[in-house]
């Protein structure tokens, strides 16, 4: 029987290169089951752990502040607006659908293009702008498929995010 005060001994002791192979073993797992983890959640934020300051702790998991902001606010306009008045006079929509989009999209290529550095209160206050707008937009493609109101500046907006995050991806890559 092992005396309680005497040290666990499996075997001899490892040397310097078999210490820094296991310790890039465990370093490697550990990094594999961060990225595993950081997967499993990316359904309440889609941003990766080191892009989390652009997100909101819920309950301990990350999620996306700009689209905390966006959804709740742009299904509370649709709802209102397919029951009742629309939160702009109808001869103005277009010019409120598209024009509440420009700052954020602004806010997101400045952004991505590293010419604007991030914060959270300039994304909270142009996605604020924007969801009425996209809530609009829902309403008008819930009350009509295919409207020009929303595929129009979702095309749009979405075609330019996507290029400036692709040409913001390849600048932080260089």
């Amino acid at each position: 029987m092992r005396n309680v005060d005497q040290p666990l001994s499996d075997g001899p002791a490892m040397d310097d290169e078999s210490e820094r192979r296991f310790a890039s073993a465990v370093a490697e797992i550990e990094a594999r089951e961060s990225e595993r983890s950081a997967g499993r959640a990316m359904w309440h934020a889609h941003h990766w752990p080191e892009e989390y300051d652009r997100c909101t702790m819920v309950r301990g998991r990350p999620v996306c502040r700009r689209c905390l902001t966006l959804y709740p606010i742009a299904l509370v306009v649709a709802v209102v607006s397919l029951l009742g008045p629309a939160p702009w006079p109808a001869a103005y929509d277009l010019w409120f659908i598209w024009g509440l989009c420009a700052p954020a999209t602004i806010d997101f290529v400045g952004e991505q293009l590293m010419l604007l550095r991030y914060s959270a209160r300039r994304q909270v206050i142009t996605t604020a702008l924007l969801a009425p707008a996209l809530g609009q937009g829902f309403a008008h493609e819930l009350d009509d498929s295919w409207s020009w109101e929303f595929w129009g500046p979702v095309l749009t907006f979405c075609t330019i995010w996507f290029f400036a995050a692709l040409a913001g991806r390849n600048l932080r890559n260089r």
